[in-house]
């Protein structure tokens, strides 16, 4: 399957983990932070001469930049899947706030969705919830690649601050007091 990786923790985890079986299996927006690059990504099957089986791995605040996918993909006839991980907030931006500033800023939800629900009410889409154990998600996937389609993943995953749950935060953003700064440069420079 093609595989595409959404911004943020997602695409930096997954690339630590994914394993190819040739080259052009796994596709990401490269760190530009396009959320919603990895659903949009699965439309272009629609339009392949030789549509391959695609599978985009997305969080719940990237997948929520173009649920649009959910009605595209089935007027289109898109074959693929959504593996959406939800853990209620943004944690890529949560990580480098708490790394930079030792705290998080309107990064967490506080809204409950169901994403189930929220699939399986267009018509067409199979959704399945993941549930809590690796034999529940093994099923899940399962169950999805099995219908000809779109089909969507509810995949509930931790999001609090033990360093156990996650894979840490490293290096900088350029976003904070100093972008006036940033920008200043940006502009000087000749490209």
């Amino acid at each position: 399957a093609a595989k595409y990786f959404d911004a943020g923790d997602v695409q930096a985890n997954g690339f630590q983990i994914v394993e190819d079986d040739r080259t052009g299996d796994t596709f990401t927006e490269t760190g530009a932070s396009y959320m919603g690059f990895a659903v949009s990504a699965l439309l272009a099957s629609a339009l392949a001469d030789n549509p391959r089986y695609a599978i985009a791995f997305t969080g719940d605040g990237s997948f929520m930049m173009n649920p649009q996918i959910l009605i595209d993909a089935v007027e289109h006839g898109v074959n693929a899947m959504i593996v959406l991980f939800d853990n209620r907030a943004m944690a890529a931006i949560t990580g480098l706030q708490k790394a930079q500033y030792r705290r998080g800023f309107r990064t967490s939800d506080s809204v409950s969705v169901d994403y189930v629900a929220m699939a399986t009410a267009v018509k067409g889409v199979k959704a399945v919830f993941a549930g809590a154990s690796a034999d529940e998600l093994r099923t899940a996937l399962s169950e999805a690649r099995a219908h000809h389609g779109l089909s969507l993943v509810h995949v509930p995953v931790y999001g609090g601050d033990d360093p156990l749950g996650g894979m840490g935060a490293y290096g900088s953003w350029n976003v904070g007091n100093w972008v006036d700064d940033v920008q200043a440069r940006y502009l000087q420079q000749n490209i």
